[in-house]
């Protein structure tokens, strides 16, 4: 069983993030979807549009998401919860290997998460979901405009 890990602040949700989640799942047999906590939305200079605990609930309701999980993490990461999950799946009689999918807008080199490649021997995989098309605080901005 191939685990595909994701992660996002859907902060608010939209269609990229559809196409990011959907591309992903058709990278392995289960996906999950590792969505980033409030501390960090602040963190990255914003505010929680929606509370993780709605983005979570959405979340977990889209095809193909098999199973969603609010970060554990305290920084700007989510090296912390994809341990989590690692250490959850890798004694599963079934389970042959993970990777972390990084949606249109990231490169090789250009994320923490990098670290786990050498630490864990999970896969990397970019540029899932093709060119960015849309953006949270693009369409935030947008309403306020109105």
């Amino acid at each position: 069983m191939r685990v595909v890990v994701i992660s996002g602040f859907f902060n608010p949700i939209h269609c990229g993030h559809i196409d990011y989640i959907r591309a992903a799942a058709s990278l392995g047999d289960k996906l999950i979807v590792i969505v980033n906590n409030d501390k960090q939305v602040r963190l990255k200079g914003t505010v929680p549009f929606m509370s993780e605990e709605d983005r979570l609930k959405i979340v977990s309701n889209i095809k193909g998401v098999d199973s969603a999980v609010i970060s554990v993490d305290k920084d700007g990461t989510v090296c912390e919860s994809v341990r989590v999950e690692y250490y959850k799946h890798y004694t599963d009689y079934f389970f042959t290997s993970m990777v972390f999918a990084n949606g249109g807008d990231r490169k090789e080199g250009g994320i923490p998460e990098d670290i786990l490649k050498d630490e864990l021997g999970i896969g990397m995989i970019y540029n899932v979901g093709g060119e960015k098309t849309e953006s949270s605080s693009g369409l935030i901005s947008r309403a306020k405009d109105i």
